[in-house]
């Protein structure tokens, strides 16, 4: 009986080892963007943000590719561009930064029938509050690593607290 005992006690440091080592390996890969360039943050450290974000969306945006705003509700147009191929700002009317409670998520999407291949990703607008970064994605090309590249797409973006 005793010998189960430490069998189990075994199979339960093992199992959690590995869930530590792999939090661990996570943590040590993850991306951000500065200004529309990603940076890596290896080991950074945690990010404590001041006000909670209940999941309740306040601000939408449908966006097109070339940038110009299809529909919106507490955007604002006038501050919303593409600043290149792939990126764009998104200008709501206050301060939309994750540190103040705002969660954002981003959904391509092609505002019309069919399907588009991309992907986006968000970020606080550097020098910007009122703003989110938006960068997209499209399979090939040089980037992370020779899977991925730039593109323009339409998209959804909304914005909770």
């Amino acid at each position: 009986m005793k010998y189960v005992s430490n069998l189990r006690a075994l199979f339960c440091g093992l199992v959690l080892t590995c869930a530590l080592n792999a939090q661990s390996t996570q943590s040590a890969t993850n991306t951000s963007h500065t200004n529309g360039e990603m940076t890596s943050n290896a080991l950074s450290p945690a990010i404590v943000l001041s006000e909670p974000s209940r999941g309740v969306v306040f601000k939408t945006a449908a966006i097109n590719s070339n940038g110009t705003v299809a529909t919106c509700f507490r955007c604002n147009p006038a501050g919303t561009v593409r600043l290149g191929v792939g990126e764009y700002q998104v200008s709501f009317n206050e301060n939309v930064e994750a540190a103040v409670g705002f969660s954002r998520w981003v959904q391509v999407d092609t505002l019309t029938t069919g399907s588009a291949n991309a992907w986006c990703t968000t970020a606080d607008r550097l020098g910007v509050a009122n703003a989110i970064f938006v960068s997209c994605q499209a399979p090939g090309g040089p980037g992370s690593m020779g899977n991925s590249k730039a593109v323009d797409t339409s998209f959804f973006l909304f914005v909770a607290r």
